[in-house]
């Protein structure tokens, strides 16, 4: 899914949240809090992924279970990462064996992006609108189980998908919300549901998650070459639509177009999170290397 030389350069980045949270969890990130010593505040569980060294071995000895020291002044980032399985994102011009470029190129950003957090010592969650979810995860030795996830997802939901499966944007994120702590949410999307996703992008950041989103559209979205009388059939709904495209119907679908991918940033950007479109024809060593470093997602 992922080159040995991207992850060589994956290697060298690290997530960028658009802005320090304050946490209680031991970890590699400095907290926004100052003026304090690194000093103990409480045990949690060890979790897979965690640093050997913040077990309290004495602990350890007396009660046979480890237990991490958590400190003031240090934190770890949790990134959840919510990859949108709905059919809309398997949809591909010509029905094949293979997996669709939009989903294959989300499911690849999921495992990259998870990747770098990982390396780095953050937390990872990754979670599905179907219900899959992984992690949390700490340490670059659960990589291989995060790739293995999403491999092992792209089947099921490709399954899922072609059955008609779907939930709604803003119910999902509103499940999602119920469990989560103050970190950050990268939402890899299509964005594609009639009812948008505002009140479930709200209900994650009124849990302290600042939202970012990926919004991957496919070169037959974004220009699509089409013309003539034509039945179109929404993916996700199936609703079926007749229409005749001419020039003068394409010029208006790519306003509309726009105007909606200013409106969805805007909501995005009203939350505190920041938005990127994602042309998923694109490659993906610059989607990463380029385009999310410009942005500031990755440094």
């Amino acid at each position: 899914m992922l080159s040995e030389s991207l992850l060589q350069s994956l290697r060298l980045l690290r997530l960028n949240a658009p802005r320090r949270r304050a946490g209680l969890y031991a970890g590699e990130r400095r907290s926004p809090r100052r003026g304090r010593s690194v000093e103990f505040a409480d045990y949690r569980n060890y979790t897979p992924g965690d640093d050997p060294r913040r077990v309290d071995w004495n602990i350890y000895a007396r009660l046979e279970r480890p237990y991490i020291r958590l400190f003031e002044d240090e934190e770890d980032l949790t990134v959840y990462l919510l990859l949108d399985d709905s059919p809309s994102m398997f949809w591909q011009a010509e029905e094949g064996d293979g997996l669709a470029q939009k989903w294959l190129c989300a499911a690849q950003l999921a495992a990259a992006l998870g990747y770098v957090a990982l390396a780095t010592g953050d937390r990872v969650v990754v979670e599905t609108a179907g219900g899959q979810r992984f992690g949390p995860r700490r340490g670059v030795a659960s990589a291989a189980l995060l790739i293995a996830f999403i491999e092992r997802i792209s089947v099921e939901s490709r399954h899922r998908a072609r059955a008609g499966q779907r939930l709604a944007l803003n119910a999902w994120l509103k499940r999602c919300a119920r469990d989560v702590r103050p970190g950050l949410a990268i939402l890899i999307s299509d964005m594609l549901d009639e009812d948008g996703a505002t009140e479930g992008i709200g209900a994650l950041a009124g849990k302290g998650l600042a939202v970012n989103l990926l919004h991957t559209l496919c070169p037959d979205e974004l220009t699509p070459a089409l013309s003539g009388d034509l039945q179109l059939v929404d993916v996700e709904t199936n609703g079926a639509q007749d229409v005749s495209l001419d020039a003068g119907v394409l010029a208006a679908y790519h306003r509309q177009l726009s105007a909606w991918r200013a409106q969805v940033a805007a909501e995005v950007q009203r939350f505190g999170g920041r938005y990127v479109l994602v042309n998923t024809s694109q490659p993906l060593e610059a989607i990463l290397l380029r385009d999310l470093r410009r942005e500031g997602w990755l440094s």
